[in-house]
């Protein structure tokens, strides 16, 4: 009895692991090896941005600052930037290593701090299991691996859903969801784990901002106490404002991740539609992204942030390809040469921005201003989109989320006469419903009737699911998300289906059920950006059970999506108009070959009609 449990423990175990690790893989954005090379980065490039900013007179300075008041040293043979304080031998904690454990592996600040000071923790352990990985020049450690580890690292991909923008929501309305009131009770220690219990909820962007203002405030305050000459409190301060900033740099970067500002994070989207293959789709599929200063670019996901390394193939000669320079600071700190997207470039950028921001706080309190940002964030949530556009330039950097109105918000002046051209970029785009209605779970009803003679009163009533799970796909040439004419996208996927046959007394035919399950392939052939013809095939097996006998069933079947073609898209109707109209119009409708095991082979109409994607 005792071995019989013991085996299902490790069953249970092992589907929990399974499912785990499943979600995990598109609950977060970037890997951790991408945020510790994103915020090192960073770092290592903040002493010349705070020179620019008027802060430190010259780089030196800003980097002996830098060593001084945060405790950090330069991690040997890196340009990084390491906390002395946090790093347990064989590990070093860098500022990037701080990036990429936040919101990932660990919740809030203060359980990061703790984990890290905590030798045997398994915040140490997972951090030693990562940094192999990026030895071994992976992006990330098994999830497997690191749910073995420590299984909250799962239970955190479940609850925290703040890795992804609010797809649909506009820019303001992403601001609207600032919580000054979490912000506030982040002054008490006793509160932060309840407060990130709140955050968890927001988007990405939402969250940051509550995260990078507290930072802020910290900064303010350290500030103030370097002013009164008390180097120790001002270097505590400092330091929390630091592992702050850090926890809300996760949260820029992931708003960089294009399968994160693509895919609707929650419940629902994951148990049901399975957001993970939309999110794996979009990381592959270069999305284009604009920001406030007209800058665009093309956002790849996770474990591409530097892997799209292609100029060569717009290139003409040899001249202005190659990577000349060792490393793009004043500062002798070991960096190697490395090319890099401009999605990398975009997201190193905004993160500086990010890190000035608090510096700036800090100097200004220094030199007696007194201020306290609590104090200024507007009690109406209609005024949270301007405090953050006056205050905040970081705002500027960020990916505008699609569906942004951008008469609604303030584009810097110079890129005015560019607005058609960003609204487009920035508006929802026509495929991406289409790409869910084909990557996601999704669920039809099926309404069929045989083709014979004699089918009076005969009918077929069924179901169908296609599993996301397990699919491959080829989206024309893999170069954007619009479509061009000639193009063609290539879908395959498992799939589920039955029906029941439903004949009157009078009839011939037999009543009968089937449950099968196959493969489906669809192939979609654009004539224009935003039509396409749509052809479908499914192979399936199962059984078929009439007259009291259950035997082998075959059964392909062909169809085609006429809807898309006359421009009739089911797929960004909402239920109520999609469900009745593909019953009433036949949008989509396929043959069936029935081949039952010593029966004759029997033919049947279906239409279908979908009901969730």
């Amino acid at each position: 009895m005792n071995k019989r449990n013991t085996i299902k423990q490790l069953l249970h175990r092992g589907c929990l692991l399974m499912g785990i690790s499943a979600i995990t893989s598109s609950a977060f954005a970037w890997d951790f090896a991408e945020h510790r090379k994103i915020g090192d980065r960073a770092m290592s490039l903040l002493p010349r941005y705070l020179v620019e900013n008027g802060i430190f007179p010259n780089e030196a300075v800003a980097d002996s600052a830098l060593l001084q008041i945060l405790n950090m040293s330069h991690m040997p043979g890196s340009n990084a930037y390491a906390m002395n304080e946090l790093t347990q031998l064989p590990n070093i904690v860098t500022y990037g290593t701080l990036c990429g454990l936040a919101g990932d592996h660990v919740e809030n600040p203060m359980l990061l701090e703790t984990g890290l000071q905590t030798h045997f923790s398994k915040t140490n352990r997972t951090l030693a299991l990562e940094t192999q990985a990026m030895n071994e020049f992976l992006t990330g450690a098994n999830s497997k691996e690191l749910l073995d580890i420590n299984l909250a690292y799962g239970i955190l991909a479940i609850k925290d859903l703040s890795h992804f923008y609010a797809y649909g929501k506009g820019l303001n309305e992403h601001l609207k969801m600032i919580d000054p009131e979490l912000i506030r009770r982040l002054q008490r220690p006793s509160e932060v784990n309840k407060v990130f219990d709140k955050l968890n909820q927001l988007p990405s962007m939402s969250k940051y901002f509550c995260i990078h203002i507290f930072a802020i405030y910290l900064a303010q305050e350290a500030g103030k106490e370097m002013c009164k000459g008390d180097t120790q409190m001002a270097s505590n301060l400092m330091f929390y404002a630091t592992m702050y900033e850090a926890f809300a740099e996760h949260f820029l970067q992931d708003s960089f991740a294009s399968g994160h500002q693509m895919v609707r994070r929650g419940f629902s989207a994951s148990a049901v539609s399975n957001n993970k293959s939309l999110h794996d789709f979009y990381n592959t599929i270069p999305v284009q992204t604009a920001n406030l200063k007209g800058e665009t670019w093309s956002a790849y996901g996770d474990k591409r942030l530097n892997q799209n390394m292609m100029e060569y193939n717009e290139a003409d000669d040899y001249r202005h390809i190659r990577v000349t320079e060792k490393h793009p600071y004043s500062l002798e700190k070991g960096d190697s040469y490395e090319r890099e997207t401009k999605v990398f470039y975009q997201v190193v950028t905004a993160t500086c921005e990010s890190i000035v921001e608090v510096w700036k706080a800090y100097q200004n309190a220094l030199e007696g201003s007194g201020e306290n940002i609590l104090n200024e964030i507007p009690s109406e949530r209609d005024d949270l989109p301007q405090f953050v556009y006056d205050r905040f330039p970081v705002i500027k950097d960020f990916p505008i989320p699609f569906g942004t109105d951008l008469d609604d918000v303030p584009l810097e002046a110079s890129v005015a006469g560019r607005k058609d051209e960003l609204q487009l970029i920035v508006q929802k785009p026509f495929t991406r419903n289409f790409i869910r209605s084909r990557v996601a779970n999704s669920f039809m009803f099926l309404i069929g009737t045989p083709i014979h003679s004699n089918r009076d009163g005969v009918m077929t009533y069924g179901g169908r699911l296609n599993v996301s799970m397990i699919n491959w796909h080829k989206f024309g040439k893999g170069k954007g998300m619009i479509m061009e004419p000639g193009d063609i996208a290539h879908w395959v996927s498992p799939t589920i289906s039955g029906y029941y046959m439903h004949a009157p007394s009078s009839s011939y035919t037999i009543k009968n059920w089937n449950v099968k399950a196959g493969a489906n392939y669809n192939m979609d052939i654009f004539v224009s950006p935003k039509r396409f013809l749509g052809l479908y095939s499914y192979f399936e097996m199962g059984i078929d059970r009439r007259n009291d006998e259950t035997r082998f069933l075959v059964a392909p079947s062909v169809g085609i999506q006429l809807g898309s073609l006359i421009g009739v898209h089911n797929f960004n109707m909402p239920g109520w108009l999609r469900i009745p109209l593909g019953i009433i119009l036949p949008l989509k409708f396929a043959v069936t070959c029935n081949k039952v095991a010593g029966r004759p082979v029997e033919w049947i109409s279906n239409m279908e009609v979908d009901i969730l994607f």
